[in-house]
């Protein structure tokens, strides 16, 4: 009898303990200015996130006024008509909240994260943002400094730092994807604050926005305030969009550098590949976790980057996709000068195993795992979720879309992977930069 109880216990598991799909339920609706609103109610939530993600990034800027959404990225926390200059952090802080921002190629997100009793601060803090800016010659000359110095830090003060930017560069047009988000100094040096005041009225309207309010809160009571702090803002003209990007030629793009303060060579093998809102994005994801995840299995680890190997000194894997492209992107440094080839060809191994061998189905099952945990963690984290179901407003066009991406993961197979890396590691699809250190 007790082996009869133990077999049905093996048959049933599927039925009796399958895993709950998280699910997040978002109210969302617009304003008749346009204002998209997103408000999800977390009762296990101490504090409250109120963000406005703005649908313009790197992408959207004119080719000679480059750096324009990282410059509002400052600007808009320099004050407004009834929030004095230096005093929009201080007036979260005190409150016993924090503040922050972040831009892209394709989004500017400003956001709170506060106690909960406090979102009708995070609310009037947004709308003063959006309604009443102060944009002046003063602000824009200290915010033009600052920007140089953190340009100088982050990607001229060190080898390699403009590397994302040569590939995205060579792979892109400029006027889109193809420039540092940073934007040129010469851009900003030559902008006037009539061009600051230009793109801000064109961007920074409600009709370009989506406000999230995430955590602890009443959905009534929120709607009133939201209704009460957004609705007499003005509607702004229906923004254009870029449509040219760029793409592949059908052959290979191979381009030498020689960078100042470069130790070893470097080398970039960078193969187009999709947005993120495409179906094989998540393929994508899979695969650089395959060639250099956890190195109990990664292929570079266990193939490339072995103890006994005298010539690579790394190898990674990772997934740039944005919303109109995307770049499968492989970089690699050696130890020995002159081995380029000797990793490329390692590395095109890998990719050929990748062809025509299936992935083991305890490494797929792994590395699955690892971004369902992942993901899971989103509907435990307001400030994170927040941040990722504005994304999908903007670029899938439905918030609740990210209800679905844990089964986009768990329902990749082995023929999935063959079937991608085949369509996209090619040759033709790729370009490659090599690093050379300055002699």
């Amino acid at each position: 009898m007790k082996k009869i109880i133990v077999i049905a216990l093996l048959i049933l598991p599927s039925v009796l303990f399958a895993k709950k799909q998280p699910m997040a339920e978002f109210l969302e609706y617009d304003l008749e200015n346009g204002l998209h609103v997103i408000i999800y109610h977390d009762v296990n939530e101490p504090n409250v996130v109120v963000g406005t993600k703005y649908h313009v990034g790197a992408k959207n800027e004119e080719a000679d006024r480059t750096g324009f959404a990282h410059f509002f990225e400052h600007l808009l926390f320099h004050g407004t008509k009834n929030i004095p200059q230096g005093e929009f952090e201080n007036t979260v802080m005190n409150a016993g909240g924090y503040c922050n921002a972040y831009t892209s190629y394709d989004v500017t997100y400003y956001y709170q994260l506060l106690p909960a009793h406090e979102y009708k601060l995070g609310l009037w803090v947004e709308s003063e943002r959006m309604l009443h800016p102060i944009i002046t010659e003063e602000g824009i000359n200290r915010e033009r400094e600052i920007v140089k110095e953190e340009k100088r830090m982050r990607y001229e003060g060190k080898p390699l730092g403009n590397s994302y930017y040569d590939m995205m560069g060579a792979m892109f047009t400029y006027e889109t994807y193809g420039h540092n988000m940073i934007g040129s100094m010469d851009d900003l040096d030559a902008s006037s604050i009539k061009d600051f005041k230009g793109f801000f009225e064109k961007y920074y309207v409600p009709n370009n926005a989506c406000l999230v309010v995430a955590g602890n809160v009443d959905i009534l009571e929120t709607k009133k305030w939201i209704e009460y702090y957004f609705k007499d803002i003005p509607k702004g003209k229906e923004v254009k969009r870029p449509k040219d990007f760029g793409g592949p030629s059908g052959k290979e793009k191979i381009i030498e550098k020689t960078e100042k303060g470069l130790k070893k060579t470097a080398v970039s093998l960078n193969y187009y590949a999709v947005p993120e809102t495409h179906s094989d994005a998540p393929i994508m994801n899979v695969i650089a976790a395959i060639l250099s995840g956890d190195n109990t299995y990664s292929y570079f680890d266990k193939d490339i980057l072995v103890d006994s190997d005298t010539i690579i000194q790394h190898v990674s894997a990772t997934t740039e996709l944005w919303e109109k492209v995307g770049v499968f992107r492989i970089k690699g440094k050696l130890k020995v000068e002159g081995q380029e080839q000797h990793l490329i060809s390692k590395v095109e191994e890998q990719l050929e195993r990748l062809k025509n061998e299936p992935v083991d189905d305890y490494v797929l099952q792994q590395v699955i795992n690892s971004f369902e945990v992942g993901y899971t963690d989103f509907y435990f984290h307001a400030e994170s979720l927040a941040d990722m179901i504005t994304n999908y407003h903007h670029f899938w066009g439905d918030a609740n879309e990210f209800n679905n991406v844990i089964e986009k993961y768990t329902s990749i197979t082995a023929k999935d992977i063959q079937r991608v890396a085949k369509k996209y590691f090619n040759k033709d699809n790729r370009v490659s930069i090599i690093y050379h250190p300055e002699k």
